[in-house]
């Protein structure tokens, strides 16, 4: 259920009566590996246009662009400042709740944003008094790529890749690939630009592995994941006066 798909009349029967909740997937552009600059946005696009019908949820149109900090001297990667990221989505979900929505489940793809979206899902919620949840999909699902992979993720890593790899397996370019490209990023540094593209924040961490069905599998336990939380929070927030 896409919004921008629907007609006005027809939003207006759906919403909230059929559908009470709207998904938001945020990106941002940025190098990603042997992955595309869009990985970001893709992976939480198509993490929410799994998971809407069984959230009875509205999929909201995607946000491509955020915050890209030490990868911007990458060719192709784009930026917004802070303060602008933060004050549009602030934005924009005062506006999603002013279409009578009773609860926001922002689908974050992008590790530059955790700030700013804890700000803005407060300052929506005072103002509104709409429920608003901000899932940082990798952060609650690491133990999954461990399981599946044997290691950690990261940046356009093990996780980022192979969820890319479920869902448009031409996207990635296999051929650019060594392992050398792997940078494990040591603890205590900030450096701009980055190194590397693909970034591990453990040792033997971040390595890419290519096996379709391994992919999928994963992908597939993630959006299951990501699914069990959000419901879970949905049946906690209905205790709420």
């Amino acid at each position: 259920m896409l919004w921008e798909e629907l007609n006005w009349a027809e939003f207006e029967k759906i919403v909230p009566e059929r559908r009470d909740t709207a998904i938001l997937p945020v990106g941002t552009i940025e190098a990603h590996g042997v992955a595309p600059l869009g990985t970001d946005n893709l992976i939480p696009f198509e993490m929410a246009r799994r998971m809407a019908d069984e959230l009875n949820a509205v999929v909201a149109p995607l946000v491509n662009y955020g915050i890209t900090r030490t990868l911007l001297a990458y060719p192709g990667s784009l930026s917004v400042t802070a303060d602008t990221f933060e004050r549009y989505m602030t934005e924009i979900m005062l506006s999603i709740a002013d279409c009578k929505f009773r609860k926001i489940i922002v689908l974050n793809g992008h590790g530059g944003h955790l700030e700013q979206f804890g700000r803005a899902a407060r300052e929506v919620w005072q103002a509104k008094k709409i429920k608003v949840a901000v899932v940082h999909w990798w952060m609650c699902c690491d133990d999954i790529v461990e399981r599946i992979y044997g290691r950690s993720g990261g940046h356009a890593a093990t996780d980022e890749n192979a969820a890319i790899q479920a869902i448009r397996p031409e996207l990635i370019r296999r051929d650019l690939y060594s392992d050398d490209m792997v940078y494990n990023q040591p603890p205590g540094f900030t450096i701009y630009p980055n190194p590397g593209t693909i970034l591990a924040y453990k040792e033997n961490a971040g390595f890419l592995d290519f096996d379709q069905k391994k992919a999928e599998t994963y992908f597939d336990a993630v959006i299951e994941r990501v699914k069990t939380h959000i419901l879970d929070i949905f049946k906690r927030w209905e205790r709420l006066p």
